[in-house]
């Protein structure tokens, strides 16, 4: 889906994405994990043709992400970020519908796509008249979520889409969205801090250090074979005991 070859990108003359080459398969959830200021956000920036890279291409399904065709490839990703990332000025209904309004989809088509994508996100549709700030942290996120969703894109890329969610709220969250993902057989590429979320998502997991590429592989791999020692730091310091000591019992048997 994604192919990265030799990209870097600097801001400021800080170079704050190393010189990397990575693919993203067709139907796997990969998930950027590392502390803040890691480069795991520029990356799907990078990904999602936000940003350029400084050297180096991305590819999205086999075709560079280029000026010439980057308004098209874009409508071919969802993009969730903290909050929804909602306009203030419109309801949810008219965030969720407002790019497939403009790209000529019928009013019986967009209606039947939003009564659908409420459904699978469990959001009741008498809120899809109420505008952002009239909604709780996880409504507006699962608003965000359908309007990602509005065109049927192949590609989720979700930049710490939980971030800012009470516990009880993100767990319910973190549930539904992973059926969807699932169900829908989507690309996912997802950023976060948590290592507990980032195993519960991830077919594979990347970690990241001040803009490279550490360690990839399932949580079992980052417990049992470690790259280096910062890669036990980094895990020691997400407080998952339980969750480690089964894994490396596991790896023993």
């Amino acid at each position: 889906m994604f192919k990265l070859d030799k990209i870097s990108k600097s801001f400021d003359g800080t170079q704050v994405l190393k010189p990397c080459s990575l693919e993203f398969k067709t139907g796997e959830t990969s998930v950027l994990i590392g502390p803040s200021g890691c480069g795991k956000s520029t990356l799907l920036r990078l990904l999602a043709g936000l940003i350029q890279p400084d050297l180096g291409t991305v590819f999205f399904e086999n075709q560079p992400l280029s000026p010439a065709s980057l308004i098209f490839q874009r409508r071919r990703m969802g993009y969730v970020i903290q909050e929804g990332g909602l306009f203030p000025h419109l309801t949810a209904l008219g965030n969720i519908t407002l790019l497939a309004s403009r790209l000529g989809m019928t009013p019986i088509d967009v209606a039947k796509r939003v009564e659908y994508l409420a459904s699978l996100t469990r959001l009741p549709m008498e809120l899809l008249n109420r505008y952002p700030g009239q909604l709780s942290g996880g409504q507006r996120q699962r608003v965000g979520i359908m309007r990602a969703l509005m065109l049927d894109p192949p590609v989720l890329l979700l930049d710490e889409p939980m971030g800012a969610l009470d516990p009880l709220v993100r767990y319910d969250l973190q549930e539904d969205l992973r059926a969807i993902i699932r169900s829908l057989k989507k690309t996912a590429i997802l950023v976060t801090h948590d290592m507990g979320e980032a195993s519960f998502f991830g077919d594979r997991l990347l970690l990241l250090n001040v803009g490279e590429i550490v360690q990839e592989g399932h949580l079992d791999d980052f417990i049992t074979k470690p790259s280096s020692p910062y890669v036990t730091r980094f895990i020691n310091a997400q407080r998952m005991p339980h969750l480690i000591a089964r894994t490396a019992g596991e790896a023993c048997q």
